[in-house]
């Protein structure tokens, strides 16, 4: 199997090749280089940017990255990279004598993340993601392109920060992107909120409910023109 088949078969996969192609800096190549001369997982190299504090680095490969995904994945690996592993974060909480609770965290890049119901997840830092798989536990982010995600019913999804996106994949949940040139997307019977600057720079909202006015499940939506335009290719 060649290297670009095997890309293909697996767009998470993180090459010298890809970054090279995706025209990344020689600061950040030579990283890449140092730390994984044999390529990675993309979750991986993206915690490894985080760590090192890198974090632009860490946004400009989610783009890339994401930007070759669909919907669903997308959710998936920004629930991955925030850290929601049920396992890991049932150890955790043990760890810390506690279960299920609401987590919060206000540092550069410090992800937040739950796996009970009712368990929020809330993050101010910038590229610090929030994300939980409960029913009724909410996600919600301030930073700059810090994401938020959720899987449980009616577990909303909001940021405040510019390109931060919110999803949910839950039944009756709303996905709120209140910054500017975010994207938000929704499960069934959710709703979509995408905020945007009119002519005089006022602050408005789009809101789009899917299943109405065409507007679809698992798919993401930013503000045009006052409008919802799907944007599952862009990011």
């Amino acid at each position: 199997m060649t290297a670009a088949n095997t890309t293909e078969a697996n767009p998470l996969a993180i090459t010298k090749d890809r970054v090279k192609a995706w025209s990344a800096c020689h600061d950040g190549y030579r990283w890449f280089l140092e730390k994984f001369p044999q390529g990675g997982d993309f979750a991986e190299v993206y915690g490894a940017l985080q760590a090192d504090k890198r974090y632009e680095d860490s946004g400009w490969l989610a783009d890339k990255v994401f930007a070759e995904l669909d919907a669903p994945n997308i959710v998936q690996q920004t629930v991955r990279i925030a850290g929601a592993d049920k396992a890991k974060i049932e150890q955790a909480a043990k760890d810390a004598g506690t279960a299920d609770g609401v987590t919060a965290t206000t540092g550069e890049g410090a992800n937040a993340s739950t796996t009970g119901d009712w368990a929020n997840a809330a993050t101010t830092g910038e590229g610090a993601n929030a994300a939980t798989t409960g029913d009724w536990a909410n996600a919600a982010t301030t930073g700059y392109r810090a994401n938020a995600a959720t899987t449980g019913y009616r577990a909303n999804a909001a940021t405040t920060g510019n390109w931060a996106n919110a999803a949910t994949t839950g039944d009756r949940a709303i996905a709120a992107c209140l910054g500017l040139d975010g994207k938000a997307k929704a499960g069934p019977s959710g709703c979509v909120i995408v905020a945007y600057l009119d002519a005089t720079n006022r602050p408005r909202v789009c809101v789009g409910y899917v299943g109405e006015a065409d507007i679809k499940a698992d798919t993401w939506y930013r503000a045009e023109g006052g409008k919802l335009v799907e944007a599952e290719d862009e990011r």
